[in-house]
């Protein structure tokens, strides 16, 4: 088998690492450990049919930008929720690789006709900005089946959150992070909405019904302090912005220098509290002492980081709130009775569950 760099999540990949990511991992870099070293499965493979549209988009996209030749490429992501339809390969150049996203379903949603109009709208946006960006669009299929993008042979934010022993190096990520977030937020005017809570508190109650009686228990305490929580929050306004949408840290690539946001598909306007929550809630896979752990859930020195660089107006109690929901929804998920646990995810639900505990001690 391979060995690879972990890309966890939703909408995660499991991408081939590059010599120099190698050689930092197998000890040569040991100032700069950011991964830990995985046997994987071989990456996604293709059916027949697959391979045989797979190959003539990529003949389609090579006759665009002039190559004399079809590029190699490989599948390196299937959707885990829509696998039959949404697939992302790998082309290698000369003269550089490209990322192509195909979403069968996608010329009678639109889906990725809208995320190509947005990227390249904000590669404009971002068009001089030394440290912020996102990925290069380059082509979209006149059917709408697929667009082409830059493939950056990066690590993604998670993979520095959850992997590096440096907590000064994860500190910097979520400083750098914040500073993306905030430029993206930038995009357009700011507008302020009214928080509305129920949403969230109604999605954790649904859920405490299908876990087992002792999560049930825990949980139902937890509902009940956010419950009383959103009394006092219900109405207040809050900053509504041009926001991500899926702003996880598998969507934030780390360039040299600059941050790379990526996976546009659910963007829209919403309370940019929610693209900040997405983000933070990867700082549970960070070993710490309780001390250190804010009533939110988070540590207080990379929420603290975060702030440094994102400036928006953010109601702190909201953010505080929605934190918590999301973390507690996660876990409660988790325990749901159908759902089966891989090691990773349970090492996740224990993770959550520690970092519950610590944030409902607050008062």
């Amino acid at each position: 088998m391979p060995v690879q760099a972990v890309w966890r999540g939703r909408a995660a990949a499991h991408r081939s690492m590059s010599a120099i990511d190698m050689a930092c991992t197998l000890g040569s870099c040991q100032q700069n450990l950011l991964f830990r070293v995985q046997l994987l499965p071989p990456m996604p493979t293709l059916t027949a049919d697959e391979h045989r549209r797979a190959t003539e988009f990529v003949a389609e996209f090579s006759r665009h930008v002039g190559l004399g030749e079809t590029l190699q490429f490989g599948c390196v992501y299937r959707s885990h929720d829509f696998p039959d339809t949404r697939l992302v390969l790998r082309l290698q150049g000369p003269p550089q690789d490209y990322a192509m996203k195909i979403d069968t379903a996608s010329p009678e949603s639109g889906r990725l006709q809208a995320e190509f109009d947005i990227l390249t709208r904000l590669a404009r946006y971002f068009d001089g900005n030394e440290t912020s960006r996102v990925v290069r669009p380059f082509y979209l299929s006149p059917g709408g089946l697929f667009f082409v993008s830059e493939f950056i042979d990066r690590p993604t934010a998670v993979d520095v959150i959850h992997n590096s022993k440096d907590d000064d190096q994860v500190a910097r990520i979520y400083r750098r992070a914040g500073a993306w977030l905030h430029d993206l937020h930038s995009f357009q005017p700011a507008t302020e909405y009214e928080f509305r809570p129920r949403w969230m508190t109604d999605a954790i109650n649904e859920l405490l019904p299908f876990v087992p009686p002792h999560i049930q228990s825990t949980g139902g305490q937890m509902a009940e302090n956010l419950e009383n929580a959103a009394l006092h929050l219900k109405g207040i306004p809050d900053t509504r912005v041009f926001s991500h949408g899926d702003f996880h840290g598998q969507n934030l690539i780390v360039g040299k220098g600059e941050m790379i946001g990526l996976d546009f598909t659910e963007m829209r306007e919403k309370l940019a509290v929610y693209d900040i929550v997405d983000f933070l809630k990867s700082d549970i896979f960070r070993n710490t002492h309780p001390s250190n752990v804010d009533r939110s859930g988070i540590l207080k020195l990379n929420k603290d980081m975060f702030f440094r660089r994102y400036r928006h107006p953010i109601h702190i109690g909201i953010l505080d709130f929605c934190i918590r929901g999301r973390l507690l929804k996660d876990w409660l998920a988790s325990w749901h009775v159908d759902h089966s646990c891989s090691p990773y995810e349970e090492d996740r639900r224990r993770r959550l569950g520690d970092r519950l505990q610590i944030a409902f001690q607050h008062r």
